[in-house]
């Protein structure tokens, strides 16, 4: 019986004189240190497969099984990591197998074993999303970048939850659809130094869109296309790379590549409808009720722009101006915590004043005692006791004590004289006490 040959790529010489172990008694064995040395004779001679256990600190295969598909891998290649990836993960990567490389021999010996079919299939590198010049690039580009971000925090958000194996998908998904987008290595890194996902406590969990949903979205699809309807070719897409149907989201972007040099002012439109797409309402009161901030009631419009700015994060709106106004918000409270001078006070400040100055009013503010009449209105809205003074640092007169003062806008006439009959010399200030009410105004004498 002739042997098949088989490939192991390792970087511990103890794992792989395991694995070889194992598989040896079926398969010719060749070893390999590293992924570079193993390449370009995997593409030459096409073993019957290819077994990498790979520790690398950051990609553990995923960026070498990527790879070797785009060179046109014919061989079934397998993955053997520390983490527990579920059968999507291959599926996405297009290669044989991706396992957890704690099995026991005999389970590991029989999955290898029967992946010796795949050498049968026809080989092409991935297709990927094209990005062309125009309007019909910048559409995509936008599209591809709100599915990036989407995929991005749904990933993160099951790191948070303790969910690798779901995470381990999602970063696969990244790793495919954006091969160059060096944010998904961040990722992928973050899932393989955790020592949680080795031995997870948690739920692991897996997502494979329902064939029902996809089936209905590709007839969506064809009738799109039908209709001429690049508009909603480009949505569908987004929903099915959403679902992380690789293979029908990248091709229908494809042909709406096609069908918009075909027909180019579908293509124009398209971007001018998303250029004028209203912006989200709740990024909108989250910027309106920061900027309000600056001038009148720090706390409560602070407190609601950060509420509108989290409310448009949940519900995953348009967020832009959110980004910015949210940290702003929380800087404002902070300062008013610490007393720190701010526009605000400054308004508020303006608002008493003006406040004051419907109640009481002293004209004109440069006086000439005895040449001059300072004019002192004021307002009383209800019976109460009402005293005027001026004083000045050595000077003071008594201008008007009445107990029980009438209601009404009234006005006295001041010639300058204090209570000892001489006329005040320095500036002064004219105080009014109207029930428990004070206000004061500063007045400079003049030659």
């Amino acid at each position: 019986m002739v042997k098949e040959t088989a490939y192991i790529i390792a970087e511990d010489k103890d794992s792989a004189a395991k694995l070889k172990g194992v598989i040896e008694s079926d398969y010719i064995v060749t070893l390999f240190e590293s992924p570079e040395d193993a390449i370009n004779e995997i593409l030459k001679k096409k073993p019957d497969v290819v077994v990498s256990e790979m520790v690398f600190s950051s990609i553990d295969g995923i960026n070498f099984a990527a790879g070797l598909k785009e060179k046109c891998l014919e061989s079934p290649l397998v993955i053997l990591t520390k983490l527990h990836p579920t059968p999507k993960v291959a599926e996405l990567l297009e290669i044989a197998g991706c396992f957890n490389r704690d099995l026991s021999d005999e389970d590991m010996l029989d999955k290898i074993k029967s992946l010796s079919g795949w050498k049968k299939r026809k080989v092409s590198p991935p297709q990927l999303p094209i990005i062309t010049e125009g309007s019909i690039g910048i559409a995509i580009q936008q599209l591809l970048n709100e599915v990036y971000d989407e995929k991005k925090n749904e990933c993160l958000a099951c790191i948070g939850k303790k969910d690798f194996s779901r995470a381990l998908e999602i970063a696969t998904f990244l790793r495919r659809v954006f091969p160059t987008d060096l944010r998904t290595q961040g990722l992928i890194r973050e899932i393989v130094h955790s020592k949680e996902a080795e031995s997870p406590k948690t739920e692991q969990t897996s997502f494979t869109a329902s064939r029902e949903d996809i089936n209905r979205e590709s007839r969506a699809a064809r009738g799109a296309v039908d209709s001429g309807n690049l508009a909603l070719m480009l949505e569908i897409a987004k929903k099915l790379l959403l679902m992380e149907d690789v293979k029908n989201g990248v091709r229908l972007l494809r042909e709406s590549v096609v069908f918009s040099e075909e027909n180019p002012y579908l293509a124009e439109r398209i971007v001018v409808q998303k250029e004028s797409s209203s912006a989200s309402v709740l990024d909108i009161l989250c910027a309106g009720s920061v900027f309000l901030s600056f001038f009148i009631y720090p706390y409560v419009f602070a407190g609601a722009g950060i509420c509108f700015g989290i409310a448009a994060w949940a519900m995953k709106k348009e967020r832009k101006a959110a980004a910015v106004a949210v940290p702003m918000a929380v800087v404002i409270i902070a300062l008013n915590l610490f007393n720190f001078p701010l526009l605000s006070d400054m308004v508020a400040d303006w608002q008493g004043k003006a406040a004051a100055r419907r109640v009481f009013s002293v004209e004109p503010k440069i006086f000439k005692p005895g040449a001059d009449t300072l004019v002192i209105k004021y307002r009383v809205k209800e019976i109460s006791p009402v005293v005027i003074t001026a004083a000045s640092s050595r000077q003071s007169a008594e201008i008007l004590n009445n107990k029980e003062h009438n209601t009404g806008v009234f006005e006295i006439p001041w010639k300058g004289k204090t209570d000892d009959g001489s006329l005040i010399k320095n500036n002064f200030r004219v105080s009014i006490k109207i029930g428990d009410k004070s206000f004061t105004e500063k007045i400079y004498t003049g030659d």
